[in-house]
């Protein structure tokens, strides 16, 4: 799991994007096993695809993959023309 992956839920195909990495008071080296994953919701209105930062999420790994299955891996990422051909390709799964 690598920021900028973008994962797809299994039941109602919404799309996240993983966004960040927390860990309780910045300890992050002190506490690699409670670090968390912060994802944003992708959502397309009306031909706009973005995220509101109030609608962020988070969970563990485990929970996020538990839910959400790998869609497009950042690397591959360019090899779209913008967010609505990634939209497209929900559509069509």
């Amino acid at each position: 799991m690598k920021l900028g992956d973008v994962y797809i839920n299994k039941d109602t195909k919404e799309l996240i994007q993983i966004d960040s990495f927390a860990s309780h008071m910045g300890k992050f080296w002190e506490d690699t096993e409670n670090t968390i994953v912060i994802f944003k919701q992708l959502e397309k209105h009306g031909g706009i695809v973005g995220s509101l930062p109030s609608f962020n999420g988070y969970g563990t790994s485990e929970e996020i993959e538990a839910e959400y299955d790998l869609l497009i891996s950042q690397e591959e990422l360019n090899k779209y023309n913008d967010w609505n051909d990634i939209f497209e390709l929900v559509e069509h799964k």
